[in-house]
């Protein structure tokens, strides 16, 4: 990447990566085109190449800047003091939807690096996604993992939990607009039914999200 990059007006800078961020979050590394981006961004082929050289330095640029972003505000803005899973789980997407008023598709793009497949692309951003969900789960150390109720299995509770909260996330995206409001609605709406099949006692009060 072209260090000059970062002397373009800020607005610009945010256009190319939130072109760029858009379309590998919707097609991944392989599939996603760089004439999309050019269009997305508003800017010439020209510019963007005479930055980014090629595509896998500018997938490299993205996701770095995305999980750098999105760690500075998990640091900035979510109560690293809590000990209840379900309101980690939700301070966490509160914190994503922070992050989208200034990089709409950061969430979808985090969320769609699992789904990666393209081993030149793993090789270049590995170490940036195992530094994202080292911060993702240093959330979780002071969870209290004694407040399940002993029938419950973990391994399938947080699967349970990932994959249904990554196709909320997915279905939001698929909107013609996303509104943050109604998503995060849905996400405390999931986590309620979730607690009061998980742990004991009369359900929805003590340690209630909504």
């Amino acid at each position: 990447m072209n260090e000059k990059f970062f002397d373009l007006k800020k607005e610009k800078q945010d256009r190319m990566i939130n072109g760029a961020m858009k379309v590998f979050a919707i097609n991944g590394y392989q599939r996603a085109s760089t004439d999309e981006m050019v269009k997305e961004a508003g800017v010439s082929k020209g510019l963007w190449f005479h930055y980014f050289d090629n595509k896998i330095g500018l997938y490299t640029f993205v996701v770095d800047y995305a999980i750098k972003y999105m760690n500075m505000e998990l640091s900035a803005s979510f109560n690293a003091d809590s000990t209840d899973f379900f309101d980690t789980t939700y301070g966490i997407e509160e914190v994503k939807m922070l992050v989208r008023k200034s990089y709409p598709y950061v969430p979808l793009f985090l969320s769609e690096l699992g789904k990666e497949n393209s081993p030149e692309a793993l090789e270049a951003v590995g170490e940036y996604i195992r530094l994202y969900h080292e911060k993702i789960n240093a959330a979780y150390e002071q969870v209290n993992r004694e407040c399940f109720a002993p029938y419950v299995d973990r391994d399938i509770f947080d699967m349970t939990v990932f994959f249904t909260m990554k196709g909320i996330l997915e279905e939001e995206y698929a909107k013609e607009v996303f509104d943050e409001e109604h998503y995060m609605n849905r996400v405390r709406t999931f986590l309620e039914q979730m607690r009061k099949m998980s742990v004991p006692g009369e359900p929805g009060t003590e340690g209630s999200i909504l």
